[in-house]
Parts: C-alpha cells; sequence; structure tokens
C-alpha cells in the first residue's frame, strides 16, 4: 500500500468567476481580488516497489496595476516510476484579468466587470 504525505495550501483558486462581490476586505481566494497571493504545494507519494513521485505546485496572482491582474500556475512534478527518473513541467499557465468598472450598489456591495485572456 502506498503511503501519501500532503503539504496543502488553504487558498487554491482556479476558478474565474464574475458578478457581485462584497464591498468587505478582498479575499485572495476570489480571483476578482484585488490582492497579490502566492500559495505553494508540495506532495511526495512513495509508490510500491522502491519508486516515488513529488509534485510541487505554485499558484498565485499579482496585480500589475490597479485594474490588471496577472494569474500564474506552474505544477512541477519528477518520478522514477519507470525505473528512469523523469522531471519536467507538467503545467504552466499564464491568464490576465482585466478589471474596466467596478461600481457600488450600496453602501456593502458592489459590481465588478473582468474580461479574462489565458
Amino acid at each position: 500500500m502506498a503511503r501519501h504525505f500532503t503539504i496543502q495550501s488553504l487558498l487554491t483558486p482556479s476558478l474565474l468567476m464574475a458578478g457581485i462581490a462584497a464591498g468587505a476586505e478582498e479575499n485572495a481566494s476570489n480571483p476578482l481580488a484585488a490582492v497579490n497571493n502566492t500559495d505553494i504545494r508540495y506532495q511526495y507519494f512513495d509508490l510500491e516497489g522502491g519508486a516515488d513521485r513529488q509534485d510541487a505546485f505554485i499558484d498565485g496572482a499579482y496585480m500589475l496595476r490597479p485594474d490588471l491582474k496577472l494569474k500564474y500556475e506552474l505544477h512541477y512534478n519528477s518520478t522514477n516510476l519507470t525505473g528512469a527518473r523523469f522531471s519536467g513541467f507538467e503545467k504552466t499557465s499564464f491568464k490576465m484579468i482585466y478589471f474596466p468598472s467596478q461600481k457600488p450598489l450600496n453602501d456593502t456591495w458592489t459590481v465588478k466587470s473582468a474580461l479574462g485572456l489565458e
């Protein structure tokens, strides 16, 4: 039986949503939030027969301007399941999100529009 060791981040934004957002403090897990964040996750799998697999994930966002956000995701893995070591990037993703407008509805709610390019 394989043993699994995992360190996971609490913040894993992966879905671009547009709509009504609360006007309170911005939450980093919300893709529409105008905040900088980076999440790092490492996993080690001890496979049967002396083989192993290691995965490293990095994802986050950086506000380039108040109305332009860069989201990034990198997934790197290393395994020797076939007897030879294989290492490399499994996934790289970069997205740009542009916020053309933000209008208050009342004292606590605002409407924010977003356009994304991947």
